[in-house]
């Protein structure tokens, strides 16, 4: 459903341009920084706006080791689709950008100990052979705003050119669990709700991630 959506944006955008006659440029375009590696096509819709689709990623990571007796896995990856409408208030290539990010941003963090005792809501416990896995991902919808430099509509424009983008992902992180505790050692539900309460109030504090990313562009 949500390629559907992109592709039916994307076609009746394209399909306005050539119904009207209007050749602008088309540019492909690619950046580092934050959000990582991004690629991206940009069309122009008129001599002040311009739609552009993109993909970032980071790519994956893992980590496992060892510490204070507890083995642990932590894994975390960061993708995401970008839908975006520019607008130029005048001649030059500075813009306004809105739009939005389809996510797939997540951290992921598993544990078991061995031999140690530690604590879950302030009760002691053994925690030999049991586990508690956290998985702290950003929402899967999330709008944009932010300001760039390039990608102005030009008939004429041919080759290659610099564009920088600056602004805001806007959505909390959500917080999810697993864990072996339940029922064990005089732990109950309420127990691991109010352990995780602890993490999930340090997650929504991030309610924005920064966008900040410099490249090419070239237009044909």
């Amino acid at each position: 459903m949500r390629r559907l959506f992109h592709h039916s944006v994307w076609t009746a955008a394209l399909g306005a341009c050539v119904a009207g006659g209007v050749a602008w440029a088309g540019e492909i375009y690619g950046t580092v920084g934050s959000p990582g590696l991004t690629l991206g096509y940009s069309q122009g819709l008129s001599d002040s706006l311009n739609l552009r689709m993109d993909y970032s990623t980071l790519g994956s990571r893992s980590k496992n080791g060892w510490r204070e007796g507890i083995d642990f896995s932590g894994s975390a990856k960061a993708k995401s689709l970008g839908l975006y409408l520019d607008w130029f208030p005048g001649a030059s290539p500075f813009r306004l950008t809105g739009g939005l990010n389809f996510n797939d941003t997540r951290a992921a963090f598993s544990s078991t100990a061995n031999n140690v005792t530690g604590s879950i809501n302030g009760r002691p416990v053994n925690l030999t052979g049991e586990y508690f896995n956290v998985e702290v991902k950003q929402p899967g919808v999330t709008p944009y705003i932010g300001v760039g430099y390039g990608f102005k509509p030009d008939k004429g424009k041919k080759g290659l050119g610099f564009v920088v983008d600056a602004g805001l992902m806007i959505g909390r992180f959500k917080t999810d669990y697993s864990t072996s505790m339940v029922g064990k050692q005089g732990i109950t539900q309420a127990d691991v709700d109010a352990e995780v309460a602890k993490v999930r109030d340090s997650v929504r504090k991030i309610s924005v991630v920064p966008k900040l990313s410099v490249g090419m562009s070239y237009a044909f």
